[in-house]
């Protein structure tokens, strides 16, 4: 019997083969040479595939490829993507069993698509362009709820001169999940710079707490339809005490009054972690993890990332479910993503705060320099004028008057400089002897650790009829409310600065509402500005009132009366 040698199809490389080598292959094969790969392609077709061995030219001599039809058919059928051929009329002759999955609708847009190659193809060569054997075309298409993309690279060429195409080879692959996961940024992506869109223009009538308010109102709504989280809080980091102060919270239960998170790597919770390493932490269970610090009521999974502002970290993101394994590698890409524009926002708006805060005192200190010196020479002038006029006379009244309206015009000026140090038109006030009725009889805890301000409060409200109690710090605030008897023997009303060494306000808030749900709180800070977010989160809860230092005697008084009419 007589064996038929296999053919080798040889391509020609940039060299031509070794002699001894190509003599070693004409020995175990019917060689057939030639020039490009489109027609080796294609003489490969033509026969039987189990017949042929492709051979690329002297780099598969030296023994770097030599690989058979059948093998090559078998790594196209095993590959992820869809591989398929296509004539110049859209006929799919060929196709591995990955693009055999696609539907009906699928491959004919792609069959389309391969045809529209073919045509750009045989364009360039008719205009003269470039040959189009190096030459690939790239496509994209949506099917139903699906997108695709497609690579398309001519392999088959005519006789004729200049070569025509006329077959193509196409690759083709999903990328629903990758167009989904970029349509997911680029929302997150315009959230954020809507969120980030605190103008001072715009949010000038507002004060601090409808500022926050309206902030946290865009972060809540965010965060619940678009990124689908609906527990979870943010925390900001205090740089001098290193504490993790809570700012929204939704569905999530705040710490007990007194407890506190730190960013330290041990024993302050996952957030605590987060805050002192920088890193994102996915936790799948909960009851399993050591860090895992209770916040949410029945908790499953947790995911917790830091809020960065440039290089440095300046709270914390945390996101929590009631399921185990819920959040994935997405979910830490986005809330990553969306955290940098509520640290940016934060920042922006805590800019504006300060800015608002410094100003204030740099024009009323101005104000006061201006003017130092013409209110000296009307005084002045005025005492020397005093001296000529009879004591008894009604001159020396006048000008005694006008020497007063001058040094009170001084002293306003001088109180408005010392900003939320001191309570404008006190003296005024405390001139009204007369008691308020709906007053009389209150008991009143006022808490600040400024000696002026919580002195000068408790001569106001004594004088209106109040039972006054003075509080320095906000731990003695807090037993003292605990302490206080129950039934008629609780406070009325209770008036704190948000920011005290030891507590801040919202601490206090939260004590008074556990104590007596009834009884009235008044908080207090200098211009506006809350470190904690202590007005924001007591007024979601039922704060009564709120008062920007340096605030009016008048202004207090209306306040603690309209509580307690």
């Amino acid at each position: 019997m007589t064996l038929t040698r296999p053919h080798l199809v040889l391509l020609r490389g940039a060299s031509p083969p070794d002699p001894d080598q190509l003599s070693n292959l004409e020995a175990a094969f019917q060689v057939v040479e030639v020039e490009n790969l489109p027609a080796a392609l294609r003489l490969l077709r033509e026969e039987t595939a189990d017949s042929y061995l492709l051979c690329r030219g002297g780099e598969a001599l030296s023994g770097n490829l030599l690989t058979s039809a059948a093998d090559a058919a078998t790594i196209l059928h095993s590959i992820g993507e869809g591989v398929a051929v296509v004539d110049d009329e859209g006929h799919i002759t060929w196709h591995n069993q990955r693009f055999d999955r696609y539907d009906q609708q699928v491959r004919q847009s792609f069959a389309e698509r391969c045809r529209d190659a073919i045509e750009a193809f045989r364009h360039s060569v008719e205009s003269g362009e470039a040959g189009p054997q190096n030459r690939c075309e790239r496509f994209s298409f949506s099917a139903g709820k699906a997108h695709y993309e497609m690579m398309v690279c001519p392999t088959d060429f005519g006789a004729e001169e200049p070569a025509t195409v006329r077959t193509v080879v196409g690759v083709i692959w999903e990328v629903t999940s990758s167009r989904e996961l970029q349509a997911k940024i680029d929302a997150i992506d315009a959230a954020g710079s809507e969120l980030m869109r605190i103008e001072a223009a715009s949010i000038a009538q507002l004060n601090l707490a409808g500022r926050l308010k309206l902030l946290e109102e865009k972060i809540v709504h965010y965060v619940r339809d678009l990124l689908r989280f609906d527990n979870f809080e943010i925390r900001l980091l205090d740089r001098e005490s290193n504490q993790l102060e809570l700012v929204v919270a939704e569905g999530i239960s705040p710490l007990k009054v007194g407890e506190v998170l730190y960013a330290e790597l041990e024993n302050n919770g996952i957030s605590g972690y987060v805050a002192a390493t920088g890193k994102s932490y996915i936790c799948p269970d909960v009851s399993k993890d050591p860090l895992y610090y209770e916040g949410l009521a029945d908790p499953g999974s947790s995911l917790t990332v830091p809020l960065r502002l440039h290089d440095r970290v300046i709270g914390v993101f945390n996101i929590e479910a009631h399921a185990p394994n819920v959040f994935s590698e997405n979910d830490r890409q986005f809330a990553e993503i969306f955290g940098w524009y509520i640290a940016m926002a934060m920042n922006i708006l805590d800019l504006l705060v300060v800015e608002h805060y410094t100003t204030n005192e740099q024009v009323a200190a101005a104000v006061l320099d201006e003017l130092s010196t013409p209110l000296g020479e009307i005084m002045s002038r005025a005492d020397t004028l005093r001296q000529t006029v009879p004591p008894d006379g009604e001159a020396r009244g006048t000008l005694d008057e006008i020497m007063k309206a001058a040094e009170e015009i001084r002293s306003r000026i001088e109180a408005c400089a010392a900003g939320p140090r001191t309570i404008l038109g006190a003296e005024r006030e405390l001139s009204r002897l007369e008691p308020d009725p709906r007053m009389i009889g209150k008991r009143v805890l006022v808490a600040d650790d400024e000696p002026a301000i919580g002195e000068t409060i408790l001569a106001i409200l004594s004088q209106k009829g109040c039972q006054v109690v003075l509080c320095r710090t906000g731990v003695e605030t807090i037993e003292t409310i605990r302490s206080s008897p129950a039934g008629h023997g609780h406070f009325d009303l209770v008036i704190s600065d948000i920011k005290m060494p030891d507590r801040n306000g919202y601490e206090v808030f939260r004590t008074v509402k556990e104590v007596h749900e009834g009884t009235a709180v008044i908080l207090m800070t200098g211009f506006g500005y809350d470190p904690h977010h202590s007005i924001v989160r007591a007024s979601q809860e039922g704060l009564n009132s709120f008062l920007f230092k340096p605030f009016r005697a008048s202004q207090l008084v209306d306040a603690v009366a309209r509580v307690f009419s």
